[in-house]
């Protein structure tokens, strides 16, 4: 009669191993989007191109991003513009004008035009090193989410395994019991 328990507990353990590959199967839809987002914001941008062909689950967090980033570093390049033309004026007056010359015109040459810092040139350099810096962090958030969703998924694989080799131990065990309680006629 052990075998009608036996049969019980291998209709749990299908339910179970069927929970856990479906939860697997969400997993790794998740880590595959949360991939293709970190490769979209690699770069700081997400291209028209990179929003439309994401993946849908993933598109609110596209623009998310799009917004936050623009802001941040759009806020943080406008800070640091000021600040730094702020500081080059109160050193061209202490210096009498003559530190402005000083400046290697080669490495200032993405700021300067014709000799003079330009504050739309140098806001535009720092607001791209923003966005560049701010995708970095999100793609350091985004890697760290991926390794979370690698480790579940790792887990979930090993809980399969056990799942379906306690199910096969169970169907023998079973097969056994009916052999054993069947009527022997002889």
């Amino acid at each position: 009669m052990s075998w009608v328990f036996l049969s019980l507990r291998k209709m749990q353990l299908k339910q179970k191993l069927s929970a856990y590959q479906n939860r697997l199967i969400q997993i790794s839809q998740k880590l595959m989007d949360t991939q293709e987002l970190a490769a979209a914001v690699a770069d700081g941008k997400i291209t028209y191109q990179e929003a439309t062909s994401g993946p849908s689950s993933m598109f609110g967090t596209q623009l998310n991003f799009l917004g936050q980033s623009s802001n941040i570093a759009y806020q943080s390049a406008q800070i640091k513009t000021n600040a730094y033309l702020q500081q080059m004026q109160a050193i061209n007056q202490a210096t009498g004008g003559q530190y402005q010359y000083s400046l290697d015109p080669t490495s200032m040459a993405g700021y300067m035009q014709n000799g003079q810092i330009q504050p739309y040139l140098l806001f535009n350099n720092i607001y791209q090193e923003e966005l560049e810096a701010y995708a970095q962090q999100y793609s350091q958030l985004l890697n760290k989410q991926e390794q979370d969703l690698e480790q579940e998924k790792l887990t979930l694989e090993t809980q399969i395994k056990a799942i379906e080799a306690e199910y096969q131990s169970v169907s023998e065990q079973e097969g056994q019991n009916i052999e054993n309680d069947a009527i022997k006629l002889s």
